[in-house]
């Protein structure tokens, strides 16, 4: 019986570590009157990983480097570049943040930090 409540335990844990998930969201503007809703979606796993949307469309969808905790990676979106920077901040010994940052034609679009 208490293998199956550890296994069961061990079950819900791994389900839970690796569904986390967490979005942060900026409006661009890209001219002739028209925004653009840009999405960065951080997924909490093994490896981490980030996708880029714009309006419902995946622009890029990459998993962190695990030795460098880096992200450089570009896509295009209505023949525009589109650009995600991803940077592992350390704050304190065993703490820290992803900074990620959105460039549209080599520009600064949006800023995030999770």
């Amino acid at each position: 019986m208490k293998k199956i409540v550890l296994l069961f335990t061990l079950v819900c844990f791994v389900v839970f570590f690796y569904s986390c998930s967490s979005s942060e969201t900026a409006t661009y503007n890209a001219g002739n009157n028209e925004n653009w809703k840009i999405n960065v979606v951080h997924q909490v796993g093994a490896v981490d990983n980030f996708k880029v949307i714009i309006n419902d469309s995946t622009v890029i969808d990459k998993k962190v480097n695990a030795v460098t905790s880096k992200i450089e990676e570009t896509g295009k979106y209505r023949d525009r570049e589109v650009k995600l920077v991803v940077s592992y901040i350390k704050e304190s010994y065993g703490s820290g943040y992803f900074d990620a940052l959105v460039y549209i034609e080599n520009k600064l679009a949006a800023k995030f930090k999770f």
